[in-house]
């Protein structure tokens, strides 16, 4: 059996989809299914025993694809068209497996190459067009709603990845059987190519899911602070994690409960740089050090750690409160 994976997204980055991406490949693959895997230029290489990686040109000039739609991820699918169409004259495919916005191109290919189409459905895609303020033209998300549907109806399979996006996935699908859910998790690291040379992501030899963590050389990190109760946000820090809030809510519970602690894991250091500005704007205190449980930091209320390697987020997350 072969199977054509297309993933428009820099692939791999230590975000959601590309970990559902790694992971959903991997397990195709170890299940004897003979995989190409379609993505953009930019992103590590990753090691998927069994799985050929395709990769449309890069174009540094435009910098790296943002989350969400964009002008450039746009510009982007037209390659990503151009390849999936090339591969499908070339080879013979079982399935197609469709993530994000590839599944509009799937759908309209599958008629002519007659192949059983899997559509991993990770979040809206209408309501990313109005949630990312790419446009706000009624006509146009009316299109996207009505091309959604065709393809919830098309697909063989539908994969969503939480209960809401599952209720209303399937509340707009006539055959419920053929969805299933499947939550994002932490599964095994993530191997990367040239994984002992800087230039990998965190220039460390694995990432770990949720926590959007790499297992570089990790900064000291501080114990979780004794005796207080602890609030551990593990996961990516992009803008739609909706982070502002966590730490404007955690700002106005402190004031009640000063004793609670906030852990966040995770980010860039660009993105958490950004998130202690929030903070320390929201009224909040971050520790300084390595012991955040010291005396010298017991009026701080929250701590950034960073990316970090796998077995600390998840020991991290075990200390929760």
């Amino acid at each position: 059996m072969r199977a054509l994976v297309i993933a428009p997204q820099p692939f791999f980055s230590p975000r959601g989809t590309p970990f559902s991406v790694y992971y959903r490949t991997l397990i195709t693959a170890e299940e004897g299914v003979d995989v190409d895997l379609l993505t953009y230029g930019d992103g590590d290489d990753v090691e998927i025993p069994g799985v050929r990686i395709h990769r449309i040109p890069r174009f540094p000039v435009f910098g790296a694809a943002p989350v969400g739609p964009s002008a450039l991820k746009a510009f982007l699918d037209i390659f990503i068209a151009l390849w999936t169409v090339g591969l499908l004259l070339r080879h013979r495919y079982d399935f197609v497996h469709a993530h994000e916005e590839a599944v509009f191109l799937a759908w309209f290919l599958k008629p002519l190459f007659r192949f059983r189409l899997v559509y991993d459905m990770h979040s809206c895609l209408p309501q990313q067009l109005s949630n990312f303020k790419f446009t706000t033209s009624k006509a146009v998300i009316r299109s996207f709603e009505w091309l959604e549907d065709r393809c919830l109806e098309s697909a063989d399979a539908v994969i969503t990845i939480c209960p809401d996006l599952a209720e209303y996935a399937t509340g707009r699908m006539t055959d419920f059987g053929k969805h299933v859910l499947i939550e994002n998790s932490i599964f095994e690291p993530v191997n990367l190519k040239d994984a002992g040379q800087d230039g990998g992501t965190g220039g460390g030899a694995s990432a770990r899911g949720s926590a959007g963590a790499v297992s570089a050389a990790a900064p000291a990190l501080p114990p979780v602070p004794a005796e207080r109760p602890v609030v551990i946000y593990a996961g990516t820090f992009e803008s739609y994690q909706g982070l502002e809030i966590l730490l404007e809510g955690f700002a106005i519970a402190a004031r009640t409960a000063p004793e609670a602690f906030l852990l966040m894991v995770g980010g860039a250091p660009e993105q958490v740089e950004h998130y202690r500005r929030i903070a320390r704007e929201a009224g909040l205190v971050e520790s300084e050090g390595a012991d955040a449980g010291s005396t010298a930091t017991r009026s701080a209320n929250v701590h950034f750690t960073g990316r970090v390697a796998p077995d600390v987020a998840r020991a991290l997350n075990a200390d929760a409160a």
